[in-house]
């Protein structure tokens, strides 16, 4: 090739590698913006949530108050005699045992029948109309709301005066109410750290508090959505606390818009550093002097070593692709449903003596191990079964990989909980080293999943995966707060929690299964900084850059698994690991909170606070977590363990007892086994 050509090739691909990576630059600017945006939308709706916790703490304590004076014994006898007005008056306004609610309390209210007393000092106005709040108790004993009077919104209060009424008679009703004042409003504002504002349905601001409340226009138009600066400023949400009230939540987010970008700019560094490399080669190889033979043959093999590693690259994506695959329409019948899972099974012909273990059946293989099911033998015709895991020959000549098998097994065994697959036993047959853990009969939720899309064609039932989730946190807690011999915390993060290590028992149970890359201070064997580790599918930002992690970035997998296993969806998407990564790096974005959004609630509050990128504003522990989900009923592990034989009925038959799946398997009719135990 003649000199003066090579040479313009080579400017001409240096001028197109620093194109694209100016391009790459400008969209790591646009993506910070949007996640700037995306933020700034979580702040504001995590504001209006908390305010609307708050309020709702608020109105309890009236609720409890209006049955306290409810039950009062001269309250009860004054309803039953039936009083004139004038001795209602009298009573409420002067008698002791009514002394703390009259001074607690701006208007008291007393509904009987048809007729209603208001008991109220002078110069206080009543609420004109309790009829949302009074629809509110039909049915119940109490009940509480915002309500208005005048222009003042109040926190009011209805009990029912438990007295015997006539057949088909209304029950006599107590209402208590006080104002909500400036300065609670102005402490509430201070504790969602967003500035506040009250309006009714024609916009007429009623309460404001926080130093930007002037900012928050009412009459903006409002599509549901929270609305944002374009630069991700700040954020408005708002939220319908009663009939014709309605509160907006105003959040400066100015620090993490910056936060944010200068995330996304961190990015650009490696992007730049790889074009300047591409550059300065490209131009090297273009102005050097003719290629010598030498050159040609050392070209040559970079080529074929190149088109290996892009053939190797190819086969991982298959791989992981074939694991973690979102929902896709099926072309034929145009139904929701999910891509088969490839499994490696190694095959046995006949069951294979390992120590004092018989390996059976094999479960899967993974990069460090081959998993089995196996059966162990004792005296008295003892015979149990179990998992066996065995670390690949190749591996066990290599110490690291050894102490970080060992690491794992130590953990397991120290790890005593109902809801985590325990490992029994650890050692070496003719120098291969193994762990034995309990043999689960079930499924993991990504095999229920895929076989819930494949039978009903639609997602788990929220109540099926919220208890999943309730069982998978009680792991986690354990997990997250265990302690040494001398009271110091472990510090253990499961680091993989995902719907491929959380077991579903036949019997409608789940357990939390494999530490195997789990942080403790109690391990031999150390991350390096950088390294990432788990399924980038189902990483926290700060795991997926590398940082180290704590116990919420657990709690954020969950998230994430959660959103999975009800939607049939990743969250994250795109056509590799390298592009998912990228995501999971940055957080859910805001086309991804519309998406999780769209699960309705109570799972797209959930979320929303489980997947926030910095971990300070996600939940802190497996508790609260756990408190903020749907309460479990009785029924729920029931419903699950049916759901599992409807599902999965024949099978689990077969495996629930190892000598129908030993005889089954010697006549070639047992089913392949779904186990997920991930090496």
């Amino acid at each position: 090739m003649r000199p003066l050509y090579r040479r313009t090739l080579g400017v001409l691909a240096t001028a197109g590698v620093l194109a694209g990576a100016g391009f790459a630059t400008f969209k790591l600017d646009d993506r910070g913006e949007q996640q700037a945006r995306a933020r700034a939308a979580q702040i504001a709706t995590s504001a209006i949530t908390g305010t609307q916790e708050t309020l709702a703490g608020r109105l309890r304590a009236v609720e409890a108050r209006a049955v306290a004076g409810a039950s009062l014994n001269p309250v009860r006898a004054l309803v039953l005699d039936h009083v004139d007005t004038d001795t209602l008056q009298d009573a409420f306004g002067t008698e002791t045992w009514w002394q703390t609610f009259r001074d607690e309390f701006s208007f008291h209210t007393l509904l009987d029948g048809s007729q209603r007393f208001d008991f109220s000092p002078n110069g206080v106005t009543h609420p004109e109309d309790l009829g949302s709040l009074l629809s509110s108790v039909q049915g119940r004993s109490m009940a509480s709301g915002l309500v208005l009077a005048g222009e003042q919104p109040h926190l009011a209060a209805v009990a029912v005066v438990d007295v015997p009424v006539a057949p088909g008679a209304e029950r006599p009703l107590l209402v208590l109410g006080r104002p909500l004042t400036a300065t609670e409003f102005e402490g509430i504002a201070q504790e969602s750290r967003a500035s506040l504002a009250l309006v009714d349905s024609n916009a007429r601001p009623l309460a404001r508090a926080g130093a930007s409340a002037g900012e928050i226009r009412p009459a903006i138009p409002w599509k549901g959505a929270p609305i944002t600066d374009h630069k991700g400023a700040w954020g408005i949400a708002r939220a319908e606390v009663a009939p014709g009230l309605f509160l907006w939540a105003h959040a400066d987010t100015r620090v993490e818009a910056a936060q944010a970008r200068r995330e996304a700019r961190a990015l650009m560094v490696p992007v730049w550093l790889t074009a300047l490399l591409a550059s300065g080669v490209a131009l090297w190889l273009s102005f050097r002097s003719s290629r010598t033979e030498k050159d040609h043959a050392t070209a040559e093999m970079l080529a074929r070593t190149t088109q290996q590693l892009a053939a190797v690259k190819a086969e991982l994506e298959i791989a992981r692709e074939s694991m973690t695959l979102p929902a896709i329409i099926d072309g034929t019948t145009g139904q929701l449903c999910l891509p088969e899972r490839s499994r490696s099974e190694p095959s046995l012909s006949s069951p294979v003596s390992f120590g004092r273990y018989e390996l059976l059946r094999p479960l899967g293989e993974g990069g460090m191990a081959r998993v089995y099911l196996a059966l162990a033998r004792g005296t008295g015709g003892f015979e149990r079964l179990f998992v066996i895991k065995r670390l690949h020959e190749q591996l066990a000549r290599q110490p690291e990989a050894v102490r970080q098998f060992m690491d794992e097994a130590r953990l397991g065994a120290s790890m005593v909980h109902s809801n985590i697959v325990p490992v029994y036993d650890f050692g070496q047959v003719n120098g291969e080293y193994y762990m034995a853990s309990e043999y689960i009969v079930g499924r993991d939720l990504d095999a229920v999943l895929r076989r819930a899309f494949e039978k009903d064609g639609y997602p788990l039932e929220p109540s099926t995966v919220f208890l999943a989730a309730q069982e998978v946190l009680k792991a986690l807690g354990y997990a997250h707060t265990r302690t040494d011999e001398q009271g110091r915390p472990m510090g253990i993060v499961h680091r993989d929690v995902s719907p491929m290590n959380i077991i579903a028992s036949a019997r409608g149970e789940v357990k939390l299964l494999d530490f195997g890359i789990a942080k403790s201070a109690d391990r031999a064997t150390r991350t390096q900084a950088g390294l990432v580790k788990g399924n980038v599918n189902f990483i926290s930002p700060e795991q997926a850059r590398g940082f180290d992690v704590d116990g919420r970035a657990d709690l954020f997998s969950l998230g994430l698994t959660l959103f999975w296993c009800l939607s049939g969806e990743l969250l994250y998407e795109g056509q590799n690991d390298f592009d998912r990564i990228i995501q999971a790096a940055e957080g859910p974005s805001e086309r991804h909170w519309e998406r999780i959004a769209r699960l309705g609630q109570p799972a797209a509050s959930l979320l929303y606070r489980a997947l926030q990128p910095h971990p300070a504003d996600r939940f802190q522990t497996a508790e609260e977590f756990a408190r903020a989900l749907p309460t479990v009923r009785p029924e729920d592990a029931a419903n699950l363990g049916h759901t599992m034989t409807r599902l999965f009925g024949e099978e689990l038959r077969v495996e629930a007892s190892y000598r129908k799946a030993l005889s089954a398997r010697n006549s070639g009719s047992i089913p392949a086994l779904e186990q997920s135990h991930t090496a």
